[in-house]
């Protein structure tokens, strides 16, 4: 009996040790399930909106709904640093362009309890980066990457752009270099706009006007609310979780930040503000294609009108070329008779010269045979003027010798 006693307890311990070893193997089971469902539910849903800080001892409250109605009530560092691990990167994705230079990369595999950390986490990175930028222009550089995306109106869009623009339109509607003055204002302008975006998802962070971007403009807009009507904020969690997601996934594009995001956010809701804001760009299209369709039909109607009258102008230079072309020729050829006209007519002067000459000659030769006639012919009037006395002589000698009477005088 003492024997079959001592196997008999031997048996229950060993029952006792299978038991608690199969216990211990179901409970880490169950733990590893319960993890896989709750990264796999964070995953979809994202993280509490609002949490504590990480506990010293690995149990930070962590209430997140599960199957059946049941609830997580704590997570450990280690379960949400693997993660954020798994999840997130910090390197460019092939393809994607990586983030600029000038600013500065928001992704990190680090850990965050809640959205509104990740929200304070931000902010702060923002301010450290706006705090190096020594000019207006670096600051609205900042800013544009961070905001531009963020407009969800057509209105709010452009006026981003304008305080963006490094010119403006002076008021013969030429664009002009904005002066240091104004790029120091729109810059602050800017950054006051992102401040009521962060506000809007995060006012507890702005309790303190030092916590702002920009705290000289938030401290002034304190000062004129305290009467007035204040900046607007989420009216509910759900719309906070909304608004809050679209801040976070419009902030950047680098591919490992919207990585990171979806874990914070989670898939479904990041889904619906990619989607919600795809129906607002589009919306911003069409009231851009509306000014564009007029403008284009516009211009199509002045482009047809001037296609017109260039063709004509053509038509008309096309003429006008060809006239010129026939009256270059006609002036070739009468140039060409011209130069023939003007060598006959050196050849003509130069016969008429030659001419000339000669006549010259000859009446020189002439004047000089004159010359000797006269002499012949004056000494043929005095040899006849001498023959007519002689012969005068003759005919009173006759007379005198044969007895006739005298002639008359």
């Amino acid at each position: 009996m003492r024997l079959f006693g001592i196997l008999l307890i031997l048996f229950i311990l060993l029952a006792g040790g299978g038991y608690v070893y199969f216990a211990t193997q179901d409970w880490k089971g169950r733990q590893q399930i319960t993890a896989a469902g709750l990264r796999h539910l964070l995953l979809l849903q994202g993280l509490p909106l609002e949490g504590e800080d990480f506990n010293a001892e690995d149990e930070t409250p962590f209430e997140v709904p599960m199957a059946g109605g049941e609830s997580t009530k704590t997570v450990s560092k280690k379960l949400l640093e693997n993660y954020f691990k798994d999840n997130t990167s910090v390197g460019v994705a092939p393809g994607v362009d990586p983030v600029p230079a000038a600013r500065v990369s928001l992704a990190t595999n680090t850990p965050v309890i809640s959205q509104s950390a990740e929200v304070k986490r931000v902010i702060g990175l923002l301010k450290v980066e706006l705090g190096k930028a020594t000019t207006p222009a670096q600051k609205i550089a900042l800013v544009e990457g961070w905001l531009l995306l963020q407009a969800e109106m057509m209105t709010e869009r452009v006026r981003y752009q304008l305080l963006i623009s490094p010119t403006v339109q002076d008021s013969d509607k030429i664009d002009v270099p904005k002066t240091p003055e104004q790029l120091a204002t729109d810059a602050d302008e800017l950054i006051h706009a992102l401040d009521l975006k962060f506000y809007r998802v995060m006012p507890k962070l702005y309790e303190s006007p030092e916590s702002a971007l920009s705290p000289a403009r938030w401290q002034a807009l304190q000062k004129q609310t305290e009467t007035g009507l204040q900046p607007p904020i989420s009216t509910d969690d759900a719309d906070r979780l909304t608004r809050l997601s679209h801040l976070l996934v419009h902030l950047d594009r680098d591919a490992a930040w919207q990585k990171r995001v979806v874990v914070i956010v989670g898939l479904r809701r990041y889904v619906q503000v990619l989607v919600a804001q795809f129906a607002r760009f589009r919306e911003m299209r069409d009231h851009v294609d509306l000014p564009i369709a007029a403008d284009q039909a516009t211009f199509q109607k002045n482009q047809d009108y001037l296609i017109n009258e260039a063709r004509q102008n053509v038509d008309r230079a096309r003429a006008t070329a060809a006239a010129k072309a026939k009256l270059v020729d006609q002036k070739t050829a009468a140039d060409d008779a011209v130069s023939r006209r003007q060598t006959q007519l050196d050849d003509l002067k130069a016969q008429l010269q030659k001419v000339r000459t000669a006549v010259d000659s000859l009446l020189v030769q002439q004047g000089v045979v004159e010359q000797d006639l006269f002499k012949a012919q004056r000494l043929v009037a005095l040899t006849l003027e001498d023959v007519y006395r002689l012969e005068a002589l003759l005919i009173e000698v006759e007379r005198e010798r044969y007895g006739l009477s005298p002639t008359r005088p």
